[in-house]
This record gives structure tokens, C-alpha cells and sequence, in this order.
């Protein structure tokens, strides 16, 4: 990953659309920073001598908005994967506690006699409760 600060890549993802960044204000560090490690350059012109309000991404800087966008790609990828797996996971969890339901209620209708749709009611309803108890 980038090791540049959240406002050092905003300053890079602006200039690297072909904006001139002026290092004023809140962007004025960044700014800074990024010129200090060679991302932008400043371009002087008749207006601005020093070309410190008229900074311009350097070949280093848009590598480095490249490799934060590969960064930033792999880590999506990484993170869809983990969230489909527990996607899955959850899914079958959930399968095998409806399956343990359906068994209880079966269970709980042969000793009482109620219905196993009753006894599916009545499980459930206790059942859900305890969960209620245990998240707090």
C-alpha cells in the first residue's frame, strides 16, 4: 500500500486529472510533501516566477497514483473474497441451524403431540429469545 497520507493522494489524485494544485490552506503540507518526494514539480510562468502556486504531477507521481490504484484493486479483490466466503459460511450455518429446527420441532411434537408446526412456533419464539439475551 501507499505509504502517502489520505490529503497527500487526494493532492495526487487531482493533479494527476491535469489539474495545477496551489499549495494553500489545508493543501499546503501535502503539497509540500509531495513535491519533496518527487511526485509534483513545480512550472513557473510569468505570473508565478517560483511556480510554487502552479505544481504539476511528475512521471514518479502518476506511477505512484498507478500503484495505489493496483493497491486499491487487489485490496477490493481481496476483501470480495472474504465477504463472499462469509457469505457462504453464513449461508450454511443458517441451513444447519433450520435443519436442527426441524428436528427439534419433530422431537418436541412426538413427546407432546402438538403439531410440529406448533412446536416449530413455539421453539422458535424461545429459542429467539435466548439469542436476544446472549447478544447483549
Amino acid at each position: 500500500m501507499s505509504d502517502l497520507s489520505q490529503d497527500e493522494l487526494t493532492v495526487l489524485l487531482i493533479a494527476a486529472k491535469g489539474e495545477a494544485m496551489m499549495p494553500i490552506g489545508r493543501w499546503r503540507a501535502p503539497a509540500e510533501r509531495l513535491v519533496e518526494k518527487g511526485f509534483l514539480k513545480p512550472q513557473p510562468h510569468l505570473g508565478d516566477p517560483t511556480g510554487f502556486f502552479n505544481l504539476h504531477i511528475t512521471p514518479a507521481g502518476r506511477s505512484e497514483v498507478q500503484r495505489d490504484e493496483q493497491d486499491t484493486m487487489l485490496t477490493m479483490a481481496s476483501l470480495s473474497a472474504a465477504i463472499e466466503h462469509d457469505t457462504r459460511k453464513i449461508r450454511a450455518d443458517a441451513e444447519q441451524i433450520a435443519t436442527q429446527m426441524v428436528d427439534l420441532a419433530l422431537a418436541s411434537s412426538k413427546v407432546t403431540g402438538e403439531p410440529p408446526l406448533e412446536a416449530m412456533a413455539k421453539w422458535g419464539k424461545l429459542i429467539g429469545q435466548r439469542a436476544l439475551e446472549l447478544l447483549k
